[in-house]
């Protein structure tokens, strides 16, 4: 571990020509060849056993979702439940599922049971179809505490004038609505995007920890709606990667399909009431 330690120290200094301590703990990267290090690095034990770990800077956060702590290797990508993402300042996700992939490593001794840390190493791609490719490269994260719950940096109202930001692409179209919702309704979240002819509607529990859930699940529904009717999710996914229920801001990135179309690089920011 002493080592690993050095390891990180020499990457620090050579890529950002900065020094921090040995012991400290942090999380870093580069992303599209850009160094990435986060002011603060986080870590979490979900009820599931499944763990999540983020860094984030000032208005930034990277996410790796992994099922559990032991050391080894976590692919990442497809239909795999370990996922990585990268939010950017203008609030843009992307994610590895379902089009990118990746690795999360746990290295010999990297989970620390007694002092309640996680050491390891990361790297990831994520596509965007359409949009672009977010390669992030020679990740590391050293000695990040983890405990019960995950707590983000506390962030400031919506991100618009509306609930929040809302957008995705109906059959290869980008759908951009007018009118953002999210509500509160019998424990569960409600988020909708509308226009004055199309709607949908994300619903999840109102407790959903970070991770990646497939659908149709229990609790959870995506729906789109048209002048011909409401259709409901055959297949498809949402990803939540943070949900605060003391500031109700949640966010995270959706896809479906229905009887007749196909929605897909859906995503959502927003505060709830």
């Amino acid at each position: 571990m002493k080592k690993y330690a050095l390891l990180i120290f020499a990457a620090i200094t050579f890529i950002g020509c900065e020094v921090i301590e040995d012991n400290s703990p942090g999380l870093q990267s580069e992303i599209n060849d850009v160094f990435f290090r986060a002011n603060d690095a986080r870590a979490a034990e979900k009820d599931d056993g499944s763990y999540v770990i983020q860094g984030y800077t000032q208005d930034e956060i990277l996410t790796l979702s992994i099922k559990d702590p032991f050391p080894g290797i976590y692919e990442l990508g497809g239909g795999s439940e370990n996922f990585a993402s990268f939010e950017d300042a203008l609030g843009n996700l992307r994610v590895t599922s379902p089009f990118g992939g990746g690795q999360v490593e746990i290295v010999p001794g990297g989970w620390d049971a007694v002092e309640k840390t996680l050491t390891g190493n990361f790297n990831f791609t994520t596509i965007t179809p359409g949009v672009d490719t977010l390669t992030v490269a020679s990740g590391i994260f050293y000695k990040v505490p983890y405990a019960f719950g995950l707590e983000e940096p506390i962030q400031n109202g919506p991100p618009n004038g509306n609930a929040g930001t809302f957008v995705a692409s109906v059959d290869n179209n980008v759908f951009t609505p007018s009118v953002v919702t999210a509500v509160n309704t019998d424990n569960a979240i409600v988020i909708t995007g509308a226009t004055a002819t199309v709607s949908i509607a994300i619903t999840f529990p109102l407790d959903t920890a970070i991770g990646l859930y497939s659908l149709p699940r229990t609790g959870f529904q995506a729906t789109y709606t048209d002048i011909n009717g409401l259709e409901q999710e055959l297949l498809g996914n949402v990803i939540v990667i943070g949900n605060d229920q003391i500031t109700r801001r949640v966010k995270g990135t959706f896809s479906f399909q229905t009887q007749n179309h196909e929605i897909s690089q859906g995503q959502f920011n927003v505060v709830y009431n």
